[in-house]
């Protein structure tokens, strides 16, 4: 089970984490505050990552899991 949780992350990591700059600016530009768009960016990381299983793989992970 320990090696099935690894693997999620290293690919959330590689796929999912590549798009934080964007979410951060595409947050900032909603909120006009560093703190609220850190906020949002964290929010969003976090639902992105719990549903990670439903991802599929060949579709686009920047309109799909990252674009809230």
């Amino acid at each position: 089970m320990q090696a099935a949780a690894k693997h999620k992350r290293s690919d959330f990591e590689r796929t999912a984490l590549a798009h934080v700059d964007s979410l951060y600016g595409a947050a900032y530009r909603l909120t006009r505050n560093a703190r609220d768009a850190e906020d949002l960016v964290q929010d969003a990381l976090l639902r992105a990552y719990r549903f990670w299983d439903s991802f599929q793989q060949d579709s686009n992970c920047r309109r799909g899991c990252c674009a809230s």
